[in-house]
């Protein structure tokens, strides 16, 4: 698998004649599309926020606390800036270095091992590319660590969740060690439907929790840490350190709230139409497609990567769509994946159109 940040390519964009490329995941909007938005917005009419401070970040802040039913939430333009500030802070409390992380998470797969090089912790890695980490391999850790983190879902693992009472476990486990429990939950809101619970019920077990605003929710961007007041309280301090104050983030702000009001709501609907594309998917013989836990799941496959790679290009120009970014090779198997994620235009791509399209990637 490719160590990208960026799970969609800039095929999403590509023009083919006159006819842009319909993506099934996240929508990827032109600059045009975005001020268009923007100009749309009924948040327009309130000032613009200054590092950090305004009407609409505290609105913002509030209505994602009160969804995780937490006592204080910040906002920051970056979900990685969050996690980092969480740690450091988390660090300070429980004078420790060490972090648990899976190998596979965010923070340990994709930020270059910034929690190593920038932030100086020690990361005790646990798990492996099968899925998430267990209760059970935390009694066998014998160090004194400040944080374990634990990311719903586990997108490297194919959007793989721990069921929830390993997550009770943990938080005992957390608990009894006198470790901060913190959850990266990037994609938490297209995790409830698996635990039939809701944000606040899953919350409830964690510390703190970062959420993502731009994923399901649709925003341009940002992110959105919550926890006890007096540990968000220093947090600000770290997200300052971090460069975590801009001058302005007014269409961040305003494009996550946008998305509460119209996005949200939606995201239910992806989770089941992940689940209507997989199970349509198994007609296929040739395929191995893991049941969706999330609005996303990986499809496992046979043969050569680089003819697979370029016939997926050539289709996605023939049925004007893009089902997926790339065909990448899974970690430490010979097993080909491609990445399945249902975004908020999935609507526009039929399943008709999708077995048509796996069933011409399929032929000799």
């Amino acid at each position: 698998m490719q160590n990208s940040n960026n799970p969609y390519s800039a095929q999403q964009i590509e023009k083919n004649g006159s006819k842009t490329i319909r993506p099934l995941g996240m929508p990827m909007l032109s600059q045009q599309q975005w001020v268009e938005k923007l100009h749309k917005s009924k948040y327009l009419e309130h000032d613009a926020d200054f590092y950090n401070q305004g009407d609409l970040v505290s609105e913002l802040e509030n209505r994602v606390a009160k969804i995780l039913n937490k006592p204080a939430a910040l906002f920051f333009t970056k979900g990685m800036v969050a996690q980092f500030a969480a740690l450091k802070t988390a660090e300070a409390i429980k004078a420790s270095k060490k972090i648990i992380i899976h190998p596979m998470s965010h923070l340990g797969w994709d930020e270059k091992d910034a929690y190593k090089e920038l932030l100086g912790l020690e990361g005790i890695l646990i798990g492996d590319s099968t899925g998430p980490f267990s209760s059970q391999q935390l009694s066998e850790i014998e160090h004194s660590v400040s944080s374990l983190c634990v990311e719903l879902p586990l997108r490297r693992t194919g959007f793989k969740l721990p069921p929830f009472e390993e997550l009770e476990k943990m938080r005992d486990w957390s608990r009894a060690h006198k470790v901060h429990f913190h959850m990266d939950g990037a994609r938490l809101w297209e995790s409830t439907n698996f635990y039939g619970k809701s944000e606040a019920e899953i919350a409830k077990l964690f510390d703190s929790v970062y959420v993502s605003l731009y994923k399901g929710i649709g925003g341009m961007g940002g992110a959105i840490l919550a926890g006890e007041t007096e540990f968000i309280e220093q947090c600000k301090t770290w997200r300052s350190r971090f460069g975590g104050d801009s001058f302005t983030a007014f269409p961040l702000v305003v494009s996550a709230l946008d998305g509460l009001d119209n996005q949200y709501q939606r995201i239910q609907s992806f989770v089941e139409r992940a689940k209507r594309i997989a199970q349509s998917l198994k007609q296929f013989d040739e395929l191995d497609v893991n049941p969706p836990q999330t609005n996303g799941f990986f499809i496992f496959l046979s043969g050569d990567i680089e003819v697979l790679s370029e016939k997926a290009r050539t289709l996605n120009h023939q049925f004007e769509l893009q089902l997926f970014s790339q065909v990448n090779r899974y970690p430490d198997t010979e097993k080909l994946m491609i990445e399945i994620q249902i975004g908020a235009n999935h609507e526009a791509i039929s399943d008709r159109e999708i077995e048509a399209y796996f069933k011409a990637l399929l032929e000799n």
